[in-house]
């Protein structure tokens, strides 16, 4: 019973009923300096159900960054447990960051139970063959696949076509070789990017307090930088540029900006923010824990770089709670038309990342009355 001390970082939480279904107790592991350790917490969550001692020590899950109070004891089986006493919450882990909010302070969403994507029928020259379409293909795949079982949505690849990006309810993946400007039309000018930027996000939402869709959105256009960075898969590009950009890498991002999710750190430029779990999102500069540098909504890429090819369990939970299968809408088409005339742009500057960004253009959607 002699009291011990585990300090360190919540890797892994399993919750289950004790074999007469009395109590549900949950398995921690924390990783300690000096290894892991599992602690055993009354409380947790099974089979839909929550149980909660209030008025005992927090609940441990992962990413918590602890000091647990805890004593050796053995159930009447003999079995040897290190029982939780207490825990000193040091660092709370960080969730996943949502796009918004809306001026009522709503988040970003797609109605459907689905989401359109068609390639541009271009692609790029930068990649030989179809290569730029099968990485699109698997890019796709790895957010469907990760969001089986918990998410109703789905990313539904369109067949290919040579389409320019714009408000059209066209969801458009589009490279751009030549010059990294949306181009000129009758009406307005060329508007070019950040240099830095591999790629960016551009969407259109209904951002009206007094709209029952407010936050929805309506189009999504996603644009790859062939001029300032080479297009690679897997390290191979016929691009001359210095600065090699993994196509996977920088689309898996992309699309996490297109589904609803922000950037895991905020830059000077930006507001403050809060994630998931309803905690401060932490600045950028400076940020040396590697659950977030490594993240796939994380605000940099480097030169070569394909970490971000996997998703990580934030982003996987952010989607999901986002769309979850409770909430299916039992649909998947495309955005309703909006009436004409009835929208009006504003504009906010979203945070740069070095090889990617992401923008959003803010559509006030007044209420047809």
């Amino acid at each position: 019973m002699a009291p011990m001390y585990v300090e360190g970082i919540v890797q892994e939480t399993t919750s289950h009923w004790t074999a007469d279904g009395d109590r549900i107790v949950t398995e921690a592991t924390v990783l300690t300096p000096d290894g892991p350790v599992v602690v055993s917490q009354l409380g947790g969550h099974v089979d839909g159900l929550t149980m909660r001692v209030f008025h005992g020590p927090e609940p441990l899950v992962h990413g918590m960054r602890v000091v647990v109070s805890a004593h050796r004891d053995r159930d009447l089986s003999q079995r040897e447990h290190i029982v939780v006493d207490d825990v000193k919450v040091m660092a709370w882990p960080q969730g996943f960051v949502r796009t918004g909010p809306t001026k009522a302070g709503h988040y970003l969403y797609w109605e459907s139970g689905c989401v359109l994507v068609r390639p541009d029928a271009a692609g790029t020259k930068q990649l030989a063959g179809e290569t730029e379409f099968e990485v699109i293909d698997a890019v796709v795949a790895t957010w469907n696949t990760a969001l089986q079982g918990c998410s109703y949505m789905d990313i539904v690849l369109e067949p290919r076509e040579e389409r320019e990006v714009g408000k059209d309810r066209v969801n458009i993946i589009k490279f751009r070789d030549a010059t990294w400007c949306r181009p000129a039309t009758k009406h307005d000018p060329a508007r070019c990017y950040s240099d830095v930027a591999a790629g960016i996000t551009t969407a259109v939402f209904v951002d009206d307090p007094d709209s029952d869709r407010d936050g929805a959105i309506v189009d999504a256009d996603i644009e790859l930088n062939g001029k300032n960075f080479a297009i690679s898969n897997e390290g191979v590009t016929l691009g001359t540029a210095s600065c090699n950009a993994d196509l996977g890498n920088t689309l898996t991002h992309e699309i996490g900006h297109l589904l609803g999710l922000e950037h895991n750190c905020v830059t000077p430029e930006d507001p403050d923010r809060v994630d998931g779990n309803g905690q401060p999102v932490p600045a950028c500069s400076g940020l040396t824990d590697l659950s977030l540098v490594d993240a796939t909504m994380y605000y940099l890429q480097a030169c070569d770089e394909t970490k971000k090819q996997t998703l990580e369990p934030d982003d996987i939970a952010g989607a999901c709670s986002i769309y979850p299968e409770a909430d299916d809408p039992g649909v998947c088409e495309q955005v309703p038309e909006l009436a004409p005339g009835c929208c009006s742009a504003t504009n906010r500057p979203a945070p740069a990342m070095l090889l990617g960004l992401a923008t959003l253009a803010l559509v006030g959607r007044r209420r047809r009355r």
